[in-house]
């Protein structure tokens, strides 16, 4: 089956969710295209320039990148015959507000190519002009898109919900959850490069907003390491509350438990870093999925998570980590002090492990993806 993945942006160095999907239905002997522009996002910008990005550009799919006319607020305008997607069998959307997936959608319905549309959005903007413009396009080209594809899914549960209560779609929405790919990020023998202090080596990985509740994370800690003496929190990521954080750490006098990597991981160094640390954190406020937290627990390590996003699908509370109300110190302190507990942590850490590989490795998703697939064309 010829497959068109349709996203605004892509580049090999960042393994997102379009790579893992293109790369399994790949593997499931598909002819899989990404369509995209040759703009690319900030993010992906500074991993494509950076000398230690060291990934592969032997893809087991292609990538077609269309001529950019326009890259405005991360949405890029592409120019390309309407004749380049006459061929594909079905064409999958990844999100309704992307100008390419608007592209895209007007020359499949011409030639009358099924299509499914796949979003994780879980939350509006708060930039108000951002705010405005989305809310623009979801009473009416967006909103289009949502009710003309033949399939509709989610991300996560909590996107379903959101394309529910907020945008008012009355129609069946299918939850499959992003997945990674547990042969990549699997357990490793910790070679101590990357996390050298502490006994009790606590990771989270985000960028450094506001978003991402890391200040309530940093209130954790004041009461975590007063319990446990040994425990060590690294911080890895850049962003506008850098520093503000570095600030609150001095405040609460952190200095010896508190670490901020500033050192640049490519994604494919990112497994022999899960290895260093004990347990991984994730205090966001908002997420629409928390790809970080999914990538740690196939890594066999004990995760606790917040309440958003896709989190709710992905830890099992009690199981293999633990979820916390968004914006509450105590609870994460809390938490991770109980996995200060060494028997605890492995056993929690191996059904995490274990959870990945029956429930999101990305094989498993693109089994679901083929079960829509067998249906649909």
């Amino acid at each position: 089956m010829r497959i068109g993945i349709v996203v605004p942006y892509f580049t090999p160095y960042i393994n997102g969710n379009e790579y893992g999907l293109a790369k399994s239905l790949s593997f499931l002997g598909h002819k899989v295209t990404i369509i995209t522009s040759t703009a690319k996002a900030p993010r992906e910008k500074k991993v494509v320039n950076s000398k230690n990005s060291g990934a592969s550009s032997d893809l087991s799919f292609s990538v077609n990148y269309l001529p950019t006319l326009l890259d405005f607020a991360d949405n890029p305008v592409v120019s390309g015959r309407a004749g380049l997607f006459k061929d594909y069998d079905v064409l999958m959307l990844q999100e309704d507000y992307p100008y390419i997936c608007h592209k895209v959608y007007r020359i499949a319905k011409k030639y009358g190519i099924p299509m499914i549309l796949s979003s994780e959005r879980t939350y509006y903007p708060d930039n108000q002009v951002k705010l405005y413009a989305l809310k623009a396009l979801d009473a009416t080209i967006n909103k289009s898109l949502r009710n003309g594809v033949d399939v509709l899914t989610a991300h996560c549960t909590a996107a379903k919900n959101f394309m529910s209560a907020e945008l008012g779609v009355k129609r069946g929405i299918r939850v499959v959850n992003v997945g990674v790919d547990s042969e990549v990020f699997k357990p490793l023998l910790s070679a101590n490069r990357y996390l050298r202090k502490g006994d009790f080596k606590i990771l989270t990985v985000a960028r450094l907003h506001e978003y991402k509740g890391l200040e309530h994370l940093l209130k954790a800690m004041k009461k975590v390491a007063k319990q446990i003496p040994e425990a060590h929190l690294y911080i890895l990521g850049k962003g506008p509350e850098e520093q503000n954080l570095k600030t609150l750490k001095e405040y609460l006098d952190l200095k010896s438990h508190v670490t901020f990597v500033s050192e640049s991981i490519p994604n494919y160094k990112m497994p022999e870093l899960y290895a260093e640390c004990d347990i991984y954190v994730q205090p966001s406020i908002i997420e629409p999925y928390g790809i970080a937290v999914l990538e740690a627990m196939a890594c066999g390590k004990p995760v606790v998570g917040t309440k958003v996003g896709g989190m709710m699908d992905t830890i099992k509370d009690g199981e293999c980590g633990f979820l916390v109300d968004p914006g509450s110190p105590g609870q994460l302190a809390e938490k991770i002090m109980l996995l200060g507990n060494k028997s605890l942590c492995e056993d929690f850490g191996k059904a995490a492990r274990k959870r990945v590989q029956d429930k999101f490795d990305w094989l498993k998703i693109a089994y679901e993806y083929q079960k829509i697939l067998d249906k649909l064309v």
